[in-house]
C-alpha cells in the first residue's frame, strides 16, 4: 500500500538558520554522457527494435517512413514518402520493428556493448542534408 506524506509534518529550513544543511560537502551526480544517443537499440529476447530520438525524428521532419544506410562507423537515415521500396515504416514512438536491421546496426557498432533486455543508445548527429527532392537525411557517427 502506498504511503502518503503529510506536507504539514515538514517545515522549510531557511538558509543560515539552525538545522540548515550545508551542501558544499555533497557531490553532484550527473547523467552519464554514454547513456545518450540519437538511436536506441532495444534488445528483448530474440527481437531487436530501433527507436529514433525525438530530436532525430524532428530533424527528419517527422516522417512516416525512412531508409537506413550503413557506412563505416556511420549511419544515414533518410526520410522518404510512404510506399517507397525498401523503406522502413516508423511505428508509434518512432520505432522501427526490424530485427535484421537491428542486428546490422549492432554489428556496425561493434565496439559498443548491447545488453539483453535493455536499450543501448548510440549515435551523434554529424550532418543534416537535403537532397534534390527536398528529402532530409541525417548522418550519425556511431
Amino acid at each position: 500500500m502506498a504511503k502518503y506524506l503529510n506536507k504539514n509534518n515538514y517545515s522549510k529550513v531557511a538558509y543560515g538558520t539552525e538545522g540548515y544543511t550545508d551542501l558544499s560537502g555533497f557531490e553532484e551526480v550527473t547523467a552519464e554522457a554514454g547513456s545518450k544517443g540519437e538511436i536506441g537499440v532495444i534488445r528483448i529476447d530474440d527481437c531487436v527494435r530501433i527507436r529514433l530520438s525525438k530530436n532525430l525524428f524532428s530533424q527528419l521532419e517527422v516522417p512516416d517512413c525512412v531508409k537506413v544506410l550503413l557506412g563505416d562507423k556511420k549511419i544515414a537515415i533518410r526520410s522518404v514518402p510512404a510506399g517507397t521500396p525498401g523503406a522502413y515504416e516508423l511505428g508509434k514512438g518512432a520505432v522501427i520493428y526490424s530485427t535484421p536491421l537491428g542486428e546490422k546496426i549492432i554489428k556496425a557498432a561493434s565496439d559498443v556493448e548491447f545488453k539483453e533486455n535493455a536499450t543501448t543508445r548510440i549515435g551523434t548527429i554529424d550532418q543534416i542534408q537535403e537532397d534534390e527532392n527536398g528529402l532530409v537525411t541525417v548522418i550519425l557517427s556511431i
